[in-house]
């Protein structure tokens, strides 16, 4: 990926309002202590040093709020870049995991019986998950006094010829007051929380849900998933790659889970709303309309191969796509 020179000091990155929604690729590690940002509108790619950011760690989440942990206190809070609202939160007990990231619960609709047996969920709450590991950071929003940390069990994932390794979540939603992610193949795990806990404690269920695929001649498909929320049910994406070198993309697909037959159902019209699929499995959803995308698409943008600048955008409905560059201002 390449970086351009840092523009000027921000007041906020609310000045950079006309550029949204963004893809954050960078949140400060560059010696210089800035943020390097794709704005899907106009397929730009910009470094700005944002003062707001300064001197902390920060995780984006898809409902467009930042976490900010301060690097020497280790303060937390929650910041609204948009609007400048801050949102306090405890202090951590240590920094956060070195590759990580956050989530912040939507409680306002009943979630499915089968995950949470009908009990009344807490006020919202902000998850920090680790990529490598599994362990979880929990705080609620309103009333946290402390962050708690948690471990689950995801199983082992096994490599032949190589010790097996437990799986840790590497991509998850938040719908309706659960944490949903991909547990094993076939298999989808929810995290979910109830109001009368002492202190924030994830219970983990599971569901049984074929992972979609695709018919094709080709000798090997890998499929790269991502899960998000739309419209208050859940959603996965599923990018289908001819071969391991990510370089052709054979097909791209979405899915909403239908939690009554227990199975992820293809879907080609998802109306305004536009998804957003960015680095380490970041997903979210859109208004199309609101932001000046075009409507029913996939826009993808994931330089995990460290060499290009390009962008797609999968019309879901039409089944046409294109592709460019994002161009460094």
């Amino acid at each position: 990926m390449e970086y351009s020179k840092p523009t000027d000091d921000l007041g906020s990155l609310a000045a950079a309002a006309a550029s949204f929604p963004l893809l954050v690729y960078d949140h400060g590690e560059q010696p210089d202590n800035s943020q390097t940002v794709l704005s899907v509108a106009d397929g730009s790619l910009r470094t700005y040093h944002v003062p707001e950011m300064r001197n902390f760690r920060c995780l984006e989440t898809p409902q467009g709020l930042v976490l900010m942990v301060d690097t020497s206190s280790l303060q937390a809070r929650l910041w609204n870049p948009q609007t400048g609202e801050k949102m306090p939160l405890p202090a951590m007990d240590e920094e956060l995991p070195p590759y990580c990231r956050c989530l912040v619960s939507d409680t306002s609709s009943s979630p499915p019986d089968w995950a949470s047996d009908g009990v009344e969920l807490p006020d919202s709450l902000v998850l920090v998950y680790d990529l490598t590991r599994p362990e979880l950071l929990i705080c609620r929003i309103r009333g946290g006094t402390a962050w708690v940390r948690q471990s689950y069990d995801a199983g082992l994932y096994e490599v032949p010829g190589k010790a097996p390794t437990e799986r840790a979540a590497r991509c998850m939603a938040a719908v309706q007051g659960i944490f949903y992610f991909h547990k094993a193949p076939g298999v989808v795990g929810a995290f979910c929380c109830f109001a009368d806990d002492p202190e924030p404690c994830l219970k983990l269920a599971t569901l049984d849900a074929p992972d979609p695929t695709i018919v094709s001649d080709a000798p090997q498909i890998v499929t790269l998933s991502y899960l998000l929320e739309c419209s208050k049910d859940l959603f996965r994406v599923c990018i289908f790659f001819l071969g391991c070198s990510f370089e052709r993309i054979e097909e791209v697909g979405a899915y909403m889970m239908d939690f009554t037959k227990k199975e992820w159902i293809k879907v080609t019209d998802i109306g305004d709303r536009a998804f957003l699929l960015g680095p380490s499995s970041f997903a979210a959803s859109c208004s199309a309309a609101e932001h000046g995308l075009k409507k029913g698409s996939v826009y993808f943008a994931n330089d995990f191969l460290g060499h290009s600048n390009e962008f797609h955008i999968f019309d879901l409905k039409e089944g046409t796509r294109e592709h460019g560059n994002f161009q460094v201002q």
